[in-house]
């Protein structure tokens, strides 16, 4: 189900990330977040984004996506690297969230990530 615009998680770029840059992607496995107890996470992924291109989300710096599933077929990570955001839409449907991003890799060829979650964090300055 999509999510209504004044129904928004907290963490979420409502305005958008279209230009902004993604640095790297770091994926995590199996690990405990030491902060919050209440969660076990087995894993997360971790896009560090320079968002001074951006045209509007310009302070966000890093997007954390727990208990991720990647659902794009034949999907590789490294095609995100050094990639240019250019627009997203967000779903929530049966406690998972759904990303549904569309991108351009550094060789300029336009890629869709569809990526499934349980929570997210975002980073900004």
């Amino acid at each position: 189900m999509r999510i209504d615009v004044n129904n928004y998680p907290e963490w979420f770029w409502i305005h958008g990330l279209h230009d902004a840059h993604i640095l790297e992607v770091t994926v995590k496995e199996a690990f405990d977040v030491k902060n919050d107890n209440k969660f076990f996470d087995k894993n997360c992924m971790i896009l560090q984004i320079d968002g001074k291109g951006a045209m509007y989300e310009q302070d966000i710096t890093e997007i954390r996506f727990y208990n991720f599933k990647i659902l794009s077929e034949n999907f590789d990570l490294n095609d995100l690297r050094k990639g240019w955001w250019i627009s997203d839409s967000l779903e929530f449907n049966d406690d998972r969230y759904f990303l549904d991003l569309d991108f351009q890799t550094k060789k300029c060829k336009d890629r869709n990530l569809k990526l499934r979650f349980q929570r997210a964090e975002v980073l900004r300055k």
